[in-house]
């Protein structure tokens, strides 16, 4: 399935979700979640909300089997380096804009994925196998996410999509601060051991500047996170869309 379209039906699918059209959502997503990287995000994510909002041990299970296989989907369009592009990466610096519209989409999709499976590992039980695991796929969803910082080097002169790519990394930049940040102690000492720790003035930052990219994809759920962490709206403060002021990030993010 051509790459706009999926994008298209998959904001679709946000409209009916978020509009009490749950069926007709998850009917959209379900045929190509297997072969589709924004279809296959998009059920999962909804599965994953599903999840969250049940607690139901059965939801949760079939929450990351779903997500399993969009991670599936997702790596089968993710560039795949070489041994001599692994080894040139050394010695100069990679060339972004040689990222096919597929990759750099399929980067993304792949980081969120593995931050929703990450949230469902802690939650799924309490063990500390289970804290482990969850720190495992945090930091290949940070490595991901590293990745799709390429918003500051590549030529997005001629790409209609560059809003919905954005509101992506901001969405997933925010919502990684404030998951970490807002961890419990025990699980944060393990995720600190390997390097890690949450900005949740950066993160709420960050989700405010993807709600103000108006008509991207994932502005609904940068204001669906804002909510749930805070009672305040989002303020008229951020960029509106059209901006492109990406700031280096912080080391607390990568």
């Amino acid at each position: 399935m051509d790459l706009s379209v999926a994008m298209e039906e998959a904001r679709l699918a946000c409209s009916y979700f978020f509009n009490n059209r749950f069926e007709e959502a998850r009917a959209l997503m379900r045929p190509w979640a297997h072969k589709s990287m924004y279809h296959g995000l998009g059920y999962g994510t909804f599965m994953y909300l599903q999840a969250i909002m049940t607690f139901d041990p059965k939801d949760i299970e079939l929450a990351i089997e779903t997500l399993k296989q969009s991670v599936d989907v997702c790596n089968k369009f993710r560039r795949k380096a070489t041994i001599g592009e692994s080894l040139g990466k050394m010695v100069k610096k990679v060339d972004y804009n040689s990222f096919t519209k597929e990759e750099i989409h399929a980067e993304l999709c792949y980081a969120e994925c593995l931050l929703l499976r990450a949230v469902l590992t802690f939650m799924e039980d309490e063990t500390l196998i289970s804290f482990l695991k969850g720190g495992m796929k945090i930091r290949a969803c940070y490595q991901s996410y590293k990745v799709c910082y390429i918003l500051e080097g590549r030529d997005w002169s001629k790409d209609a999509d560059k809003m919905h790519f954005e509101s992506g990394v901001r969405m997933g930049v925010g919502a990684f601060n404030l998951m970490i940040s807002q961890l419990p102690q025990k699980i944060l000492k393990l995720l600190e051991f390997v390097g890690f720790s949450g900005n949740k003035s950066l993160g709420l930052s960050e989700l405010e500047r993807g709600f103000h990219l108006e008509g991207s994809l994932r502005r609904v759920l940068c204001a669906l996170v804002l909510l749930g962490t805070t009672s305040s709206p989002p303020t008229s403060s951020a960029p509106r869309r059209g901006t492109w002021s990406w700031r280096k990030p912080s080391s607390t993010i990568i």
